[in-house]
């Protein structure tokens, strides 16, 4: 199963900074009880924090940026309300992104363009860690409806409020509202809302293929099958499914492979149409 992929001459790798560890509250209309392999004995289902290489020819383009060099402890009260009896020592820890682009070849100073699909804080978090862009050649481009809705709202110290502050001070955002954005040739952000209000999705087109990263727009491998499934941090849950359906029936049964930022191990997929409905294909 793929983590790397080529579309043209575009080269898209899959990269894990790290992970987040959720219970199951987390995922209102999931039946945990019907997949029992979901949960970890602690109790919480597991999602990794992805992140995608896009480069071609003159640039390289990071989508999405991970919790960080953070580890976020369990919150006490999350955990009795979850009615966790053995609580995690973090909710979400990153790290793992430095080490995961060095062994894809490429430093911090490389990366021209960091996108953010959307500014939740486990996608943002290499963005200004310790309040210095990390990536010191790099625009940051974002959804601008995202800034007031989760940021400018968000507890002074909320991390993905620290680290889009600091990015701002630092004069390397530009936020984005038109409906497709031209990133890079070949690389096109598409304005997909719903998961947040200016949340994108990236089509990666070249040499007659196509792939696409999808966010959070997708947020778990049963959303395929599952329409009642959404996710608590959908800030609005019905546009979500909308744009969930939209972009799922526009790929069923296409050779376009699609990226998502919390799916097991960060393969690609393709969406096929089944006699029941539909199935993923791992590439």
């Amino acid at each position: 199963m793929a983590t790397s992929l080529r579309v043209g001459g575009i080269t898209v790798t899959a990269l894990d900074d790290g992970a987040s560890h959720l219970p199951p509250m987390f995922y209102p209309g999931l039946d945990f009880a019907a997949h029992p392999g979901l949960l970890q004995p602690d109790g919480t289902h597991r999602i990794p924090a992805g992140c995608f290489l896009v480069r071609g020819a003159g640039f390289t383009v990071l989508v999405d940026a991970g919790i960080g060099p953070v580890t976020l402890p369990f919150p006490a009260e999350l955990a009795a309300a979850a009615g966790l009896d053995t609580v995690p020592e973090a909710i979400a820890a990153g790290g793992a992104l430095p080490a995961a682009l060095a062994a894809a070849g490429v430093a911090p100073r490389d990366v021209t363009t960091v996108l953010l699909t959307h500014l939740h804080a486990d996608h943002v978090g290499w963005v200004a860690p310790a309040g210095t862009p990390f990536f010191p050649n790099a625009e940051v481009v974002h959804g601008a409806a995202d800034w007031a809705a989760l940021i400018a709202p968000a507890p002074v110290r909320d991390p993905a409020r620290t680290v889009m502050e600091a990015a701002r001070a630092a004069g390397v955002l530009r936020p984005v509202d038109a409906p497709r954005v031209r990133i890079a040739p070949g690389v096109v952000a598409h304005h997909a809302p719903g998961h947040t209000p200016g949340h994108y999705v990236v089509q990666i087109t070249g040499g007659g293929q196509e792939a696409w990263l999808l966010g959070d727009a997708v947020h778990h491998p049963l959303q395929l099958t599952d329409t009642g499934i959404s996710f608590l941090s959908d800030a609005d849950a019905g546009h979500a499914l909308r744009t969930r359906e939209e972009l799922l029936a526009r790929f069923t049964d296409r050779d376009v492979l699609l990226g998502m930022d919390h799916f097991p191990g960060l393969h690609f997929q393709r969406v096929s149409a089944t006699e029941g409905g539909r199935a993923w294909t791992s590439s």
